[in-house]
């Protein structure tokens, strides 16, 4: 998906933590090597966050400052290109079922993860808010050959847009309407429940103190999307 050589994002990241990552085996500090190569050190710092792009000469400079023949950033960058290739391929042909959670809290994350182990032939992708979702389903900027999700669980309070709002942009999206959503709270309201079904979720499932019946709830929810019923990504 986005993880390919002809991507820039991915090229600046991927050339960012290389240079990172060779500084620190060097265990050379930012100041430097700016002394060493005359580049200024917050200008270091940007090229290794990815915030600017660095020109083939100013690489050519860092790669000489850290003994590293500035072609091997660029095999390496291949040899990682392919890696992604054949995960992404194995993970086709396993053909297994693809649920994206969308939780903003680490905890709740965690317990809905254990929630799903056991659970045989998924995939499981987690984003934390809707902006890291809109990256992943519409924009392809994320890293990652994650498949078009089978089933979404999506936490209502969330940061920059809630729940509901997501649901509401999602289903008018002729590309991600498909999509099932099951809506995922610890607040048993009416109000939003009413809603999540007018906006199009297709279901309402409570983040239950008794992990039992948790896990019992997420495990037919499962089972019921992707044995049950066609789901409408896989039909």
């Amino acid at each position: 998906m986005c993880c390919s050589l002809n991507s820039s994002k991915v090229f600046d990241d991927y050339i960012g933590k290389q240079l990172r990552d060779r500084r620190i085996r060097c265990n050379m500090t930012l100041m430097d090597v700016a002394k060493k190569t005359g580049i200024s050190y917050q200008q270091i710092q940007k090229y290794e966050s990815a915030c600017s792009r660095i020109s083939a000469y100013l690489l050519f400079k860092l790669a000489h400052a850290y003994n590293s023949p500035i072609d091997s950033f660029f095999k390496e960058l291949i040899m990682h290109n392919n890696d992604i290739k054949l995960k992404n391929n194995k993970i086709r042909e396993q053909n297994n079922f693809n649920i994206l959670i969308v939780e903003d809290n680490p905890g709740d994350e965690a317990i809905t993860r254990k929630a799903l182990q056991g659970i045989d032939s998924i995939n499981i992708l987690c984003v934390h808010d809707s902006n890291q979702l809109m990256s992943f389903l519409k924009y392809k900027t994320m890293c990652t050959d994650f498949p078009k999700p089978d089933l979404i669980f999506l936490d209502i309070y969330l940061p920059n847009k809630n729940g509901i709002a997501i649901l509401k942009d999602m289903k008018r999206d002729s590309m991600l309407g498909n999509i099932p959503i099951i809506m995922l709270t610890s607040n048993v309201d009416s109000a939003l429940m009413e809603q999540s079904y007018k906006y199009g979720s297709s279901g309402y499932i409570c983040k239950s103190f008794d992990f039992v019946q948790f896990k019992k709830n997420i495990t037919n929810c499962i089972d019921y999307w992707s044995k049950t019923v066609v789901s409408p990504t896989r039909a």
